[in-house]
């Protein structure tokens, strides 16, 4: 008899030990979970902050040469309401937007870099690949803020009058104009990045 209860009494105690066992197992499972969905949510925002920096960068890079057009030809070109005639080639890419193609940034009519906080962008890249307007991960948006922070002289030359370039008393020819741009790059989630840089476009 006593042997008997003896062997119930630990049938019922190896019972409550697998069910200890069992609850911790579920419980570290658990933590593992909570754990590894964590990381893949910081590895995504880690991704996508990582694509809004280097949008940001890219389409700063890629109105560059837009830009050094525009100073060049002195205007935007007629198409998209400047003054400089189709017969100068000067052409947009579709995939970038000039919004005020009215005013000249070679002669800092678009805004001052002290206005920058409160004005509209000044030029939009948007490269949809699917052409459906919503953001994904194969499109590029970015915004860009051009602005003119001064006139330097190009070698050999120097900021005399000439009427005919930017208007009397404001440079030479064959100067460099100095432009402050900013970009503000964007991805899935919200996800933006800012980056800046100092360029410089050979006036002639």
């Amino acid at each position: 008899m006593i042997r008997t209860s003896s062997l119930r009494a630990q049938r019922g105690l190896a019972l409550i030990v697998a069910m200890v066992l069992l609850l911790v197992m579920t419980m570290v499972a658990v933590i593992a979970m909570r754990s590894t969905t964590l990381d893949l949510k910081m590895t995504a925002n880690t991704t996508q902050s990582r694509r809004a920096f280097q949008t940001s960068d890219g389409t700063r890079d890629s109105v560059s040469p837009i830009l050094a057009a525009h100073v060049f030809y002195h205007g935007w070109p007629d198409a998209i309401g400047g003054e400089v005639t189709a017969s100068a080639n000067f052409e947009i890419p579709d995939e970038i937007t000039v919004t005020d193609a009215t005013k000249r940034y070679d002669m800092g009519e678009n805004g001052a870099f002290e206005d920058i906080a409160t004005r509209s962008r000044d030029i939009e890249f948007r490269d949809d690949v699917d052409e459906d307007g919503e953001l994904d991960n194969e499109d590029v948006f970015g915004d860009i803020w051009v602005t003119r922070i001064g006139v330097q002289p190009a070698f050999g030359s120097n900021l005399a009058s000439n009427a005919s370039d930017q208007g009397a008393g404001s440079g030479a020819a064959n100067k460099y104009i100095l432009f402050d741009l900013r970009a503000a790059g964007r991805a899935l989630g919200n996800a933006r990045a800012f980056t800046g840089s100092d360029y410089r476009a050979l006036s002639r």
